[in-house]
C-alpha cells in the first residue's frame, strides 16, 4: 500500500466516524419520526443531484489530470457546467420539496441552499481528487464533517432544537464554512477559472455526457435502491417505521463500508496498475485475493455486531423495535454483498461493456420497488429488509457470473 493510498484512507477516517456519529446522535435526541423526514428529504436532494451532475463530476476526475496546457478553458467549462447544474437541480429540489414533501418557506430555502452549495463542494472535491492533492482532499472533506458535528451539537444541546431541519442546517453551515475556507488556502494555478462569464460549449458538454452518464445512471440507481424502501415504507406505515429502517440501514451499510473501505481502495489501485501493465490474469488473481479479505472483515464485523447488538440497537440507537433478526441480519448480509458487489465491479469495468451492469441494476431497482409495493402492506419493515436481500443477492449474482466469464477471456 503506497502513501497516497495511506493518506487517503486515513483522510477518509473523520468524515467516516463523523457520519456515523450523525446517525447516533439524530436518531437519538431527534427520534425516529424527524429522521424519517430528514432521511428521505436528504435522499431526495442525493437522487436529483447524482441525476444532475454527477457526469460532470466523473469528467473531471477524468480528464483534467490528462490536460495540464488546456487547464484554464476546461477548468472554465467545467465551472460553466457545474453553476448550470446547480441552478437547475435546486430548481428540482424546490419543486419535489413543495410537490412532495410540502416545506415550509424557511425550510424550503434551507434544503434549495443546501443543494446549491454541495455542488461546488463536490466540484472542488472532484478537482483535488484529479489532480492527487490527498492531504488538502483530505483537509476539505475534514472541516466539513467537523462543522457539521460543532453545528450539530450545539444544536442539540444548547439551542434545544429537536427537528430534522437541524440535520440540513448542519450540512449547509459546514458546506459554507468549507467553501471560505477553501477560497483561503486554494493552491495558485490549481484551479483557474474564467468568471467574467457564463459559456455554453454544447461541443464540450456533449462529450462529458457522452462520457459520464452511463457512470451517472449506475450510480442514480444505486442511490433508488438505498432509498426507495423508505419512500414506500413511510407511505404505507409512517414516518416513524421509515426513520427507524433508515437509521439501522444507514448505519450498518456506512459501518460496513467504512470496514470495507481499506480494502476496496489499496486493491483498486493494486487492480488498474497490474491491468495496464498488461498482466490482466494477475488482475484477477487481486481481485480474489481481496474477495478473501472482504469475507475475513464480514466475519469480524458479523462478530462485533452481535456482541454489541443489543447495546447499540436498544441503548445507543433506543429503537428497540429493529431488535428483530428478520430486520438486522438481511441488512447486515446486504451490505456486505453489496461492497462485493463494487468491487467485482471495478472489474468489469476494464473487461465489459458498462451497459450490461447498467441493465442489470435497473431492472434489480424495478424489482425492488415491486417487491416492496407488494410485500410492505403486509408484512411490513421485515419484508423491505429481506427484500433488500434478495435484489442485493441477484444483482451480485449477476456480477459475479459476469465476471467469471470475463476473466475466463483473459
Amino acid at each position: 500500500m503506497n502513501k497516497e493510498i495511506i493518506k487517503y484512507i486515513s483522510g477518509r477516517f473523520i468524515p467516516a466516524i463523523v457520519s456515523i456519529a450523525v446517525i447516533v446522535l439524530a436518531i437519538r435526541f431527534l427520534g425516529p419520526v424527524e429522521y424519517g423526514r430528514y432521511s428521505l428529504l436528504i435522499y431526495a436532494v442525493l437522487l436529483v443531484i447524482t441525476l444532475c451532475f454527477h457526469w460532470v463530476l466523473v469528467s473531471i476526475r477524468q480528464f483534467l489530470s490528462g490536460m495540464p496546457s488546456e487547464t484554464k478553458v476546461v477548468m472554465s467549462r467545467f465551472f460553466d457546467l457545474t453553476i448550470i447544474s446547480a441552478l437547475v437541480s435546486t430548481l428540482l429540489v424546490v419543486i419535489l420539496g413543495i410537490w412532495y414533501f410540502h416545506l415550509t418557506v424557511f425550510e424550503l430555502t434551507l434544503v434549495a441552499l443546501f443543494a446549491f452549495l454541495n455542488h461546488f463542494y463536490l466540484f472542488h472535491q472532484a478537482v483535488l481528487q484529479a489532480y492527487h492533492r490527498t492531504l488538502r482532499t483530505a483537509i476539505l472533506e475534514g472541516s466539513d464533517q467537523l462543522l457539521i458535528m460543532i453545528v450539530l451539537l450545539a444544536g442539540l444541546f444548547f439551542f434545544h432544537w429537536k427537528s430534522h431541519m437541524l440535520l440540513f442546517s448542519s450540512m449547509t453551515i459546514g458546506l459554507a464554512g468549507v467553501l471560505i475556507l477553501r477560497s483561503l488556502i486554494r493552491v495558485k494555478g490549481l484551479l483557474t477559472v474564467d468568471f467574467s462569464h457564463l459559456y455554453w460549449d454544447s461541443r464540450f458538454s456533449s462529450k462529458v455526457v457522452e462520457f459520464g452518464y452511463g457512470i451517472a445512471l449506475w450510480l442514480f440507481f444505486s442511490h433508488m435502491l438505498m432509498a426507495i424502501d423508505r419512500f414506500i415504507i413511510m407511505e404505507y406505515l409512517g414516518y416513524r417505521e421509515a426513520g427507524m429502517y433508515s437509521a439501522l440501514k444507514d448505519l450498518l451499510f456506512k459501518s460496513v463500508a467504512f470496514a470495507s473501505f481499506p480494502i476496496y481502495i489499496s486493491y483498486q489501485d493494486k487492480i488498474m496498475v497490474k491491468w495496464n501493465s498488461r498482466h490482466r490474469k494477475d488482475a484477477w488473481v487481486s481481485i480474489k485475493e481481496a474477495l478473501s479479505f472482504e469475507m475475513l472483515i464480514l466475519i469480524i464485523v458479523f462478530i462485533l455486531f452481535m456482541v454489541f447488538k443489543q447495546m447499540l440497537i436498544k441503548d445507543m440507537l433506543k429503537i428497540p423495535e429493529m431488535d428483530v433478526w428478520l430486520l438486522y441480519l438481511p441488512m447486515l448480509l446486504a451490505a456486505f454483498i453489496w461492497q462485493v458487489a463494487l468491487l467485482l465491479q471495478r472489474f468489469l469495468e476494464l473487461t465489459v461493456r458498462y451497459s450490461y451492469m447498467l441493465i442489470a441494476i435497473g431492472v434489480i431497482v424495478m424489482l425492488n420497488i415491486i417487491l416492496n409495493l407488494i410485500f410492505v402492506p403486509k408484512f411490513g419493515l421485515i419484508a423491505s429488509s429481506l427484500v433488500l436481500l434478495c435484489t442485493s443477492l441477484l444483482y451480485t449474482g449477476f456480477i459475479v457470473v459476469l465476471s467469471f466469464i470475463a476473466a475466463k477471456r483473459l
